[in-house]
């Protein structure tokens, strides 16, 4: 369906390229009898970072002046894409663009319209209301913080910032994109003319996600501040985890993901989920003390 929805790019100078990212069902049998697209493949997932890190150097290596990151489980509205390159041509300051992004399933109510990055640079705020968003990007345009459902960078960009982080594997890593672009003078745009549609989450989720989100918070905000922020960043995330614990009263796997993630990130480490893994001891305990001061 995403790729169906693709259809007006006929009349442009533009490629598809889908990467089959270590999938384990029939997915590169039926993708190879689509025409129109470049299949590529990945013996193993490589995460969403990863993954489209393959797709950027591809294109790189091609000659291409645009990449457009898009998720596989979204439907491009008439027009959009054109939308998002006329800003970025339009505007040289301007490193990277998302459009609107609405909710697949009518009405198709806005499900995500703008991050701005917090007043103390530890997180972002989401403004989920499209009129106030429009506000708040015209006065605070440098710190607009961009989801990566629907990225589209200039070549220049990539060149300047370089590719994803695929250390965080899933998960932030468009956050992480966002405030490197604006390192580096850069602005994020949200187009307001330009919409995608896009699946809602599932729930209840899978133990992967509450892992990384709860890694990645800390593992990604300790590129970006010093440690008199990390440390409020640490207890935020920490408060975050206690309240799911209570709120939610989780399966032991989500439990149990909820505190590796947290460990992992405390410690430095990124790559994969790992489910079988257990915490020792010692390590628990740590984690157990951080989440009861919290």
């Amino acid at each position: 369906a995403c790729i169906q929805s693709l259809g007006g790019l006929d009349n442009m100078d533009a490629s598809i390229i889908v990467l089959d990212n270590g999938s384990v069902d029939d997915s590169v049998q039926v993708l190879s009898h689509l025409h129109g697209i470049t299949l590529m493949k990945s013996e193993v997932n490589l995460g969403f970072a990863g993954g489209h890190n393959l797709v950027i150097q591809h294109a790189m290596q091609h000659g291409f002046d645009y990449v457009w990151l898009l998720n596989n489980d979204t439907w491009v509205e008439p027009g959009c894409l054109p939308r998002l390159l006329e800003a970025l041509e339009t505007t040289p300051e301007i490193g990277a663009v998302s459009p609107v992004i609405r909710d697949k399933a009518a009405p198709h109510s806005v499900q995500h319209a703008l991050s701005l990055l917090n007043a103390t640079g530890t997180g972002v705020v989401e403004y989920p209301d499209l009129q106030q968003a429009m506000r708040m990007q015209e006065a605070e345009p440098h710190k607009v913080i961009l989801w990566g459902t629907a990225l589209l960078l200039k070549r220049s960009t990539i060149e300047t910032v370089g590719l994803l982080d695929d250390k965080l594997f899933a998960y932030s890593e468009d956050t992480d994109y966002s405030l490197r672009c604006i390192q580096h003078k850069l602005k994020n745009q949200v187009v307001w003319e330009a919409s995608i549609q896009h699946e809602s989450p599932p729930h209840p989720r899978k133990p992967h996600y509450y892992y990384y989100t709860q890694r990645n918070a800390i593992l990604m905000w300790r590129k970006h501040v010093g440690m008199a922020q990390l440390a409020r960043v640490i207890r935020w995330n920490a408060k975050l985890a206690h309240d799911q614990l209570h709120r939610l009263q989780p399966p032991p796997s989500v439990q149990t993901a909820i505190k590796q993630g947290i460990w992992d990130g405390l410690t430095g480490r990124g790559g994969p989920f790992q489910p079988h893994r257990t915490l020792l001891p010692h390590q628990q305990f740590i984690v157990h003390t951080l989440l009861a001061l919290a």
